[in-house]
């Protein structure tokens, strides 16, 4: 059929593949941005830190009462995936017409099966895996019954260490939640997301080379290109098709990373509006046991009287210490140990800072890469046409590690009482 094809109408054919494997392209690049931002914008949280509606990335120990039984491998799991092939013959000819035998081997049944399980880190949560996505999966490789079957399996075994991304829902569960997956994986969160960057980077090559490609393909073929003089068109066009594949890809990706960075900006006014309301039960604690500690309650004051993110995030560093001192307050005052106001408070303060500090984080990766996209070369160039500027960071890390939550650190002498 190509055969019949002039020059000029094959090199419209290769023009128009060229143009739809670009959209295609991009049109999967814009998606696994977003994915990879999903991924990373969820903070690696216990099980015991989650509120409802929390979208993060847990990790413990798979657990299943009454495990699933993989067939003929008769392996106890959370979930298999089984395929029996046969081995069979064909005929193939190549490009000169000869003909040769080949064997291949033919699924001819296929079973896939999984159920839910609990995820242990101390605490438990049930993962709703029957509506996510298993990468967890453990070969038990191929077993053969005689010389044209075989059967082969992998599974999810009970007990090994997973990673699980998802949404604390408000049935208490695990699971997928409007655009956040469940998705359990053996990589723990930083390779998970590293791995997610990787794919993204790869989309992005593809989809600048694959439209250039084409175009300098479709040219040369259209204009019978026979001598190497005559490539200086071909090449022309394929840089001009690079060159405006890099505009359209950075311009979309600046868009997307302006909206990401507004989006973790929103993160962080919510996590610091929920600290702000907690200060009021704080203070009342403070008061309450530890009176004589009048700057503390002068400190907390301040933060619930900050009003604007700018103010916010001049005073972060002041707000960090008078938490990190509320954390602390049992060890001046050992009888608020034993108030399950303080400790109730203690928990929620202590996961809100985890949060706040992921938060923070995210927030400054993303003004990070927009602010390193902005000002280097090539795409300082695209920035300064659309009217791109930088971003100011929010407050930096704080030099000290958050104080350990309180219930976890009473655990150990608890459970020495008990073994003794």
């Amino acid at each position: 059929m190509l055969a019949a094809l002039t020059p000029t109408q094959l090199g419209l054919l290769i023009a128009l593949v060229g143009i739809l494997a670009g959209w295609g392209l991009a049109t999967w690049l814009g998606r696994q941005d977003r994915r990879t931002y999903i991924l990373s914008r969820a903070p690696e949280l216990p099980v015991r830190a989650l509120s409802t509606h929390d979208d993060a990335w847990l990790r413990g120990r798979a657990l299943l009462e009454d495990p699933l039984v993989c067939p003929w491998f008769d392996a106890e799991c959370i979930a298999f995936s089984y395929r029996i092939e046969d081995k069979k013959t064909r005929t193939v000819r190549d490009s000169k017409g000869r003909t040769r035998t080949e064997t291949y081997w033919a699924t001819v049944h296929s079973e896939d099966e999984c159920r839910d399980f609990v995820l242990d880190d101390g605490d438990t949560i049930q993962v709703a895996l029957r509506e996510g996505e298993n990468e967890a999966w453990t070969s038990l490789g191929t077993d053969y019954q005689g010389s044209r079957r075989r059967h082969s399996a992998s599974v999810l075994e009970p007990g090994r260490t997973v990673s699980v991304l998802g949404v604390r829902r408000e049935a208490g569960d695990f699971g997928p939640l409007e655009e956040v997956p469940l998705l359990v994986t053996f990589k723990d969160r930083d390779q998970r997301v590293a791995r997610a960057e990787s794919k993204e980077i790869w989309i992005f090559a593809f989809a600048l080379l694959l439209p250039a490609l084409a175009g300098t393909a479709a040219v040369a073929v259209g204009t019978e290109v026979q001598e190497p003089e005559d490539w200086a068109l071909p090449g022309l066009v394929g840089f001009g098709v690079l060159t405006l594949q890099w505009t359209l890809l950075s311009y979309n990706r600046f868009i997307r990373l302006r909206h990401q960075v507004r989006e973790a900006q929103r993160q962080v006014e919510i996590e610091l509006t929920m600290r702000a309301d907690l200060v009021p039960n704080l203070v009342t604690v403070v008061k309450g046991a530890a009176a004589h500690e009048r700057d503390l309650l002068e400190d907390l004051t301040r933060i619930r009287s900050q009003q604007g993110l700018a103010e916010r995030i001049a005073g972060e560093e002041q707000a960090q210490a008078t938490v990190r001192r509320v954390l602390l307050l049992h060890e001046s005052v050992p009888e608020l140990s034993s108030s399950e106001l303080y400790l109730d408070l203690h928990g929620r303060l202590w996961a809100l800072e985890e949060k706040l500090a992921h938060a923070r984080r995210h927030f400054n990766d993303s003004v990070t890469e927009w602010n390193t996209r902005t000002q280097s070369f090539p795409g300082v160039l695209l920035a300064k046409a659309a009217g791109f500027k930088p971003s100011p960071l929010f407050a930096a890390e704080p030099e000290e590690a958050l104080p350990p939550r309180l219930d976890l650190a009473i655990q150990p002498a608890d459970s020495a009482a008990v073994d003794g």
